[in-house]
């Protein structure tokens, strides 16, 4: 089974595969990532400063309905595995890249799972933040 592993046309396969697959996957993944992370980061952070400003004591307080509506989603899509969810967003690939397959369908299921994360990150820090900071602030 592995007698042919180190042979000459392996090897010369191998260093052909590494030339010229290897490069347009570091590239894809690293494009998926940044554009990925952007993305939940431009979603996430006006989300976690609106948790934290729209409490009753807040900047810009909400109604208790609309708020306990954005940590239950929020706390709904933290929870369920990626994996899950990315079969759940096929659809939604489908609808805004086109496809259901490849590094660009893989877009909206990592901003999906991502941005919560980013939301709760961001309101647990700034509750975090000294209150005598914040009355200076104001």
């Amino acid at each position: 089974m592995y007698s042919d592993l180190f042979t000459a046309e392996s090897l010369a396969e191998l260093k052909t595969a590494f030339l010229t697959q290897f490069p347009m996957a570091l590239w894809e993944t690293f494009y998926v990532t940044v554009l990925s992370t952007a993305l939940a980061i431009l979603l996430g952070l006006p989300l976690g400063v609106l948790l934290v400003a729209g409490e009753k004591d807040g900047v810009l307080p909400l109604p208790k309905p609309v708020l306990s509506a954005l940590n239950v989603i929020i706390n709904l899509l933290r929870s369920i595995p990626f994996l899950i969810l990315m079969i759940i967003c096929l659809p939604l690939s489908k609808f805004l890249v086109g496809t259901k397959v490849g590094t660009l369908a893989t877009i909206p299921p990592m901003v999906i799972a991502a941005f919560p994360l980013v939301a709760r990150m961001v309101e647990s820090s700034l509750r975090e933040v000294d209150q005598g900071v914040v009355e200076a602030s104001q």
